[in-house]
């Protein structure tokens, strides 16, 4: 038969090991409460992230933009759906069934700190994530590019040319009739020279085309079956209504580092008048933004009218430069004012004011054609004759190509560089937010309304696992609180 052994604990044996239990389970629920932050710290980062990657696709296919429609396709403002997805993210991850949440952690709740959208600091919000853009990596050769552009078109100085033809066809025309006076009211014997004419006079060709100009600018350059016939409501584009802001303050950079390389994130992401590709709604994007008129056609002739008073200058600069054509013009002045030699030196500018104007509206033509045309011409590559100038107003005659000049898109970086970073960035919302509700998908979708930047806290409660041995108080307990700050 088995003998049944009998055992016994001391008092202070006892006492040690509540007191090493106690230890023990101290511990572990220190490092479980290392647990619980870490835990924290990874559903915060995946809730904000997974939040995150529901940025609009449309905008990113055809912008480059990434930012979150905090509607949702819905016609709700606001973060309040954002942070719910925030929320029910949290409650996947932690949830034991779906997700890892051995340590028992509960998501409480979101609070949006701050949040940025895109038409935020008006515009400049806009500009920054044009600048992220861009091409970082190359931005010292963006920026002098860029500027080298600039620098050439701005730079040719400007010459009122329309005033000096009308100044000197209208002294012309004053000393005609006074002439004209003086001959009918001539006594036997007194003989005054009649005015001589040319066979084409350049300043009334000059006046005709400035006439179908005024009638209409891009008939007078390109056919009108090619222009684009959309048009848009200005008052409900961004940059013409009240607009919801963002909570956080807007950073931006260097001024003009951030002018060149927004320039060039426009002009490599925007359709404009000379690409065949387009997006939905507008089809001029870049004209718009130098224009921000309320249609394509509208768009591009101010643009065109634009480029013009730079081609006339330019011109004018060659004729007044070059003695080939100077002499030209010369000799025209000089038969229009053989009755009176004294008008031919303001004669003389107006003739060639209204050559550089014809040879300008040709340059035109050509480069919205596709070719290039230097910034300031030579007299080898001149191609209006100044006695021949009514024969340039066929729409299809074009200036002569020049080897190594500039193209139509060089002109709008130009015409770009006028404009403020802020025009520019909230112009550019009117572009996105115009095309993206030209889709059947996002039709109610506002640029102002599209988060792109959030920092963000997420509350967390989580009981005590191995000290509740010793406590049988349920209100005990964590509340943990974690902040992300995260941006496109």
């Amino acid at each position: 038969m088995q003998a049944k052994l009998k055992g016994s604990m001391t008092v202070f044996l006892s006492l040690i090991l509540v007191s090493v239990m106690t230890l023990l389970f101290t511990m572990s629920e220190c490092i479980r409460l290392y647990a619980l932050h870490d835990n924290a710290s990874e559903f915060t980062d995946m809730a904000l992230e997974s939040a995150f990657s529901e940025y609009n696709p449309y905008l990113w296919a055809n912008y480059k933009i990434l930012a979150i429609d905090l509607g949702y396709g819905s016609d709700v403002t606001g973060p309040t759906i954002f942070q719910q997805k925030l929320i029910d993210y949290c409650r996947f991850n932690a949830d034991i069934e779906y997700g890892n949440n051995f340590a028992r952690l509960n998501p409480a709740g979101a609070t949006i700190n701050q949040y940025s959208l895109l038409t935020d600091g008006g515009g400049q919000a806009m500009v920054v994530q044009g600048v992220k853009g861009a091409k970082d990596d190359l931005a010292a050769q963006v920026i002098d590019g860029i500027q080298g552009h600039m620098d050439s078109i701005n730079g040719v100085e400007k010459v009122p040319v329309e005033t000096k033809v009308n100044d000197g066809k209208s002294a012309l025309e004053d000393a005609k009739r006074q002439q004209s006076e003086k001959i009918a009211n001539a006594e036997e014997g007194e003989a005054y020279p009649e005015p001589e004419e040319v066979e084409d006079d350049p300043l009334d060709a000059f006046k005709l085309m400035k006439e179908a100009m005024s009638k209409g600018v891009l008939s007078t350059v390109m056919d009108a079956k090619e222009i684009s016939d959309v048009s848009f409501d200005l008052a409900a584009l961004p940059s013409h209504r009240s607009l919801m802001e963002g909570t956080a303050a807007i950073q931006s950079g260097n001024a003009i580092t951030d002018k060149a390389l927004f320039m060039d994130y426009i002009l490599a992401n925007y359709s404009r008048f000379d690409l065949d590709k387009h997006h939905e709604g507008m089809q001029y994007e870049v004209e718009y933004l130098i224009a921000g008129q309320e249609s394509d056609a509208e768009n591009l002739a101010v643009v065109v009218g634009e480029i013009m008073l730079i081609r006339e200058a330019a011109n004018f600069s060659t004729i007044m430069n070059s003695g080939v054509l100077k002499n030209q013009a010369k000799s025209v002045a000089a038969v229009l004012t053989s009755f009176d030699p004294a008008l031919e030196p303001v004669v003389e500018l107006a003739v060639i004011g209204a050559w550089a104007y014809i040879e300008s509206v040709l340059d035109v033509r050509l480069m919205l054609s596709g070719g290039e045309v230097a910034v300031v011409k030579s007299a080898d590559q001149w191609t209006s004759d100044v006695l021949h100038l009514s024969s340039f107003f066929n729409v299809n005659a074009k200036a002569r190509p020049c080897k190594d000049g500039i193209t139509y898109d060089k002109y709008l970086i130009g015409l770009l560089a006028l404009k403020g970073n802020k025009t520019l960035g909230l112009r550019a919302c009117d572009v996105m937010e115009n095309a993206l509700n030209s889709t059947e998908d996002y039709r109610n979708v506002k640029v102002d309304n599209m988060l792109f930047s959030a920092d963000v806290t997420m509350d967390y409660t989580g009981q005590e696992m191995f000290l509740s041995l010793f406590s049988k108080d349920d209100s005990m307990g964590y509340r943990i609180s974690k902040s992300k700050y995260l941006t496109y």
